[in-house]
Parts: C-alpha cells; sequence; structure tokens
C-alpha cells in the first residue's frame, strides 16, 4: 500500500509504503509527463535508490537529500498508516 506525502510545484508527488517486515520503507517519486510518468523508488534507512525512469542526475540528488530530511517524519506516518491517520 502507498501513502500519500507531498506533491511538489513541480507536479512531483511522493507516497510512501507502510513499514515492511524487515524495517524498511520505501519512498516513491511520480511525475506527469508526455508519454506517462518519470518513477523513482529510495528504500530506507539504507536510502538505496531501487528504481529510476527517467528522471535526472540533479533530481535523482534532490530526491536523495529529501529522503535523508524527511526520513523520521515518513516512518512516523508509516507507522500511523499514512499521514491522513496522524
Amino acid at each position: 500500500m502507498l501513502y500519500p506525502y507531498i506533491e511538489l510545484p513541480d507536479e512531483t508527488i511522493i507516497t510512501h509504503s507502510e513499514i515492511k517486515e524487515d524495517n524498511t520503507v520505501l519512498i516513491n517519486f511520480e511525475q506527469p509527463i508526455e508519454s506517462g510518468f518519470r518513477e523513482a523508488r529510495i528504500e530506507l534507512p539504507s536510502y538505496k535508490l531501487l528504481y529510476n525512469k527517467s528522471f535526472s542526475d540533479s533530481q535523482i540528488l534532490f530526491f536523495e537529500e529529501f529522503a535523508h530530511k524527511n526520513s523520521a517524519v515518513i516512518y512516523k506516518y508509516a507507522r500511523l498508516d499514512g499521514i491522513e491517520n496522524a
């Protein structure tokens, strides 16, 4: 299950998973483009980039920094089944 977290001014939608059995959380980044969507996925707590479809290196760097700065809050919301239940 993916839970909404925030939408950025460039229409990038950031969602996150629940906390998995191995204590990981996935952060998903999705942005609409003419041919569909750009997508990327980062795993917490390792901050490992698991997937990138069409985002630039500078965008990925921003997402990695975003993950570091927001990981505590994302884990909090993941424990509560999303921001809507916080």
